[in-house]
């Protein structure tokens, strides 16, 4: 069963916070989890962590809250690791307008679409790639 996503700007970090709090105790509404809440997700670990705990953060996170919400098979291996790097360059810039601002500029930016620049569909949507994070076989990651 489809469900209408609600895709919510952030005005502060503190609604980021708000939302990574929901995210983690698994009450955050499925119809929430979109793409700029997992970007917000991704941002307030980087802020916190160095790339490779903050990415495991995620990684455990995502999982069990696709579980917790009914959507186990929802978690994307490749997808998780390559917007985690991404947020990682972005928060390296020093956004002006903050962290709120960088993700919600971020979520415009770079839909999942974004990545068939680098993915071909069927190489992105694989097994193996749901699974472990695989190479790009358009070209090559540039971050």
């Amino acid at each position: 069963m489809a469900r209408t996503k609600i895709d919510i700007p952030f005005a502060t970090a503190a609604d980021i916070a708000d939302l990574v709090r929901l995210f983690e105790s698994c009450e955050l509404p499925y119809e929430r989890w979109t793409h700029r809440a997992h970007l917000a997700v991704a941002a307030s670990y980087l802020g916190r962590y160095p790339l490779s705990e903050a990415t495991d953060r995620a990684r455990a996170g995502i999982r069990r809250y696709n579980v917790t919400r009914g959507d186990p098979a929802g978690y994307h291996e490749t997808i998780t690791v390559v917007f985690m790097r991404l947020v990682a360059r972005e928060l390296a810039a020093a956004p002006p307008d903050g962290v709120a601002g960088m993700v919600n500029d971020l979520a415009g930016r770079c839909q999942i679409d974004w990545l068939s620049r680098y993915y071909s569909r069927d190489r992105l949507w694989s097994a193996e790639a749901r699974a472990a994070f695989v190479p790009p076989d358009l070209r090559p990651l540039d971050f």
